[in-house]
């Protein structure tokens, strides 16, 4: 009688251990892939703040590069002036 009761209070510790490691591991993913949830939610919102980023850049570089060309055809056209009167001034065209 007392052998069948260790061994009814062995398989209960036993189901109740199996049940616990069961629970834990149930814990353990649920845990992980909310873990994980937060990680792709945090990857897609830097994503779309690179792209911003990528997107603020490339007006910053065009807004530059149209700044650089107005630049250039100013220099160019203060260049022809400067040309033309040096021009003239070294043929007598202008009396000083």
């Amino acid at each position: 009688m007392a052998a069948h009761r260790e061994l009814m209070v062995f398989t209960v510790m036993v189901g109740v251990a199996s049940l616990l490691i069961a629970g834990g591991f149930l814990v353990l993913v649920w845990r992980i892939s909310w873990c994980l949830k937060g990680y792709v939610a945090t990857e897609l919102q830097r994503s779309r703040y690179e792209e911003r980023i990528v997107a603020m850049l490339h007006d910053y570089i065009e807004g530059q590069h149209t700044t650089n060309e107005q630049i250039w055809s100013s220099m160019q056209v203060h260049a022809d002036r400067i040309n033309r009167l040096a021009s003239k001034k070294s043929f007598g065209g202008i009396k000083e």
